[in-house]
């Protein structure tokens, strides 16, 4: 009970926003564990609308507060609703969202045009998954080490989100209005479509998969048109483009937590497991690292499990020690 009256003395802290982040994160933990903390949480809420008064700076505070929150809920974890209470290192992502320019993206959903223009920023760090619903209805799945910008003046004055990592887009068709994803190396223009696109900055290429619908990339005056099915990979080492058909549902497999691949090099496989697991992969053999095999994760297996079973597909030695996992011949 004592407990209890702590985190209301939170809520009463974070309705005023006068809450500290380390507080603000132990409140949304708590709201997390159950359906029965978030239904107390919101009869708190009431409470506390009935008990305050009604002046100019306590309608501009709570307004501050509804976008915020309304930003909390579109992050949640990528799971069946069942399992929602009980994965909680991706429900931790929903403490990642950074307000980067402070209260003036207070009421962007109301007058974001009448505001300078600033970012809202979603980060997904390594070890962990996020999704999210824009104002437009568009759905984005991102992958561990990457990060999603877009601005107050999004689905008013623009549809441009800039990714930086990995990240599967399910694009709400909008009239008039292209929806378009800037990378490092190219933008990818859509107009209502599913894609996954691929751009870490520490890798040396940026892929593309288009799994329904169509898109184009422009990159300086060139423009690449894609279909259903293809996938599209730039080296940026070269600057050249190329193109493969593939099985491009396999592109978004990590957004329902799987790894499936018909055709992948140990060295790049090691690269995904790296940022899934948040580990640190050393692989001690640049031959090795040129396998090629077919790969498949479907049950949320451990980082240990899943170099057992890559013991038994190629032949390598496997070891560990704390956060770094060596592999050799």
């Amino acid at each position: 009970m004592k407990t209890e009256k702590q985190i209301q003395i939170l809520a009463i802290h974070y309705f005023e926003g006068q809450i500290s982040r380390v507080d603000e994160d132990r409140l949304f933990k708590f709201i997390q564990e159950s359906e029965e903390n978030y239904s107390q949480f919101k009869a708190w809420e009431h409470e506390w609308l009935l008990s305050s008064e009604t002046d100019e700076r306590t309608e501009r505070e709570w307004e501050r507060l509804q976008v915020k929150m309304r930003t909390r809920e579109t992050i949640v974890p990528m799971l069946p609703s069942s399992k929602f209470t009980f994965w909680r290192k991706i429900a931790a992502v929903a403490a990642i969202v950074v307000l980067t320019a402070g209260t003036t993206l207070g009421i962007w959903n109301t007058i974001s045009y009448l505001q300078p223009e600033t970012y809202l920023t979603l980060e997904a760090p390594y070890g962990e998954k996020s999704k999210m619903t824009l104002p437009d209805g568009t759905v984005i799945w991102l992958n561990a080490g990457s990060k999603l910008q877009y601005s107050n003046n999004f689905n008013t004055g623009n549809r441009r989100v800039k990714l930086e990592g990995e990240g599967y887009f399910e694009v709400t068709k909008h009239s008039g209005k292209q929806f378009i994803v800037e990378t490092m190396a190219y933008d990818v223009v859509v107009k209502g479509t599913k894609f996954d696109v691929s751009s870490y900055s520490d890798d040396n290429f940026v892929t593309t998969t288009l799994i329904e619908g169509s898109v184009e990339l422009l990159r300086g005056e060139q423009t690449v048109k894609m279909e259903p099915g293809e996938s599209v990979r730039l080296d940026l080492l070269s600057g050249r483009f190329t193109r493969n058909r593939v099985n491009a549902s396999q592109s978004k497999a990590w957004s329902e937590n799987k790894l499936e691949f018909d055709h992948i090099t140990l060295k790049e496989l090691i690269v995904k497991l790296s940022r899934q697991y948040d580990v640190k992969i050393q692989l001690e053999s640049e031959q090795l690292g040129n396998k090629t095999f077919h790969f498949s994760l479907r049950n949320q297996e451990t980082i240990s499990e899943v170099m057992e079973a890559l013991q038994k597909i190629i032949p390598i030695t496997v070891e560990r020690k704390k956060e770094y996992i060596y592999i050799r011949e």
